[in-house]
């Protein structure tokens, strides 16, 4: 695969303050026109072969919106359906973190203890 050439980066012309301790200061000139914007570099480079991907969405849909593309029933053919409850909430993690630090605390007392 070839890649792009790289682009010299541009650069400032050497100012009043570049020289060398012998450098005279220079009397600013009369203002320039200022330069043309240059255009943005490609933020994606395209290699043969590749796919364009339809543009994805930036933000998430309001609850408005999401609420009009919801409308209608979602699967026909089935009157009686009822979906099912949510799951309870998962503490397993906080037993566990509540187990550990009631053992580590306990280990510390005892080991004062015999150490004592």
């Amino acid at each position: 695969m070839s890649q792009p050439s790289p682009q010299p980066a541009p650069y400032a012309p050497a100012g009043p303050y570049s020289g060398g301790p012998s450098a005279a200061p220079v009397a600013p000139s009369a203002p320039a026109a200022p330069p043309a914007p240059q255009q943005a570099a490609p933020t994606q480079v395209a290699f043969p072969g590749q796919v364009a991907l339809p543009p994805q969405p930036q933000f998430a849909p309001s609850p408005q919106q999401a609420a009009a593309t919801r409308q209608g029933p979602l699967a026909t053919g089935f009157p009686h359906y009822v979906p099912p409850p949510p799951s309870p909430a998962n503490h397993t993690t906080l037993y566990v973190g509540v187990l550990v630090c009631v053992l580590t605390l306990l280990f510390a007392v005892v080991g004062f203890v015999v150490v004592a």
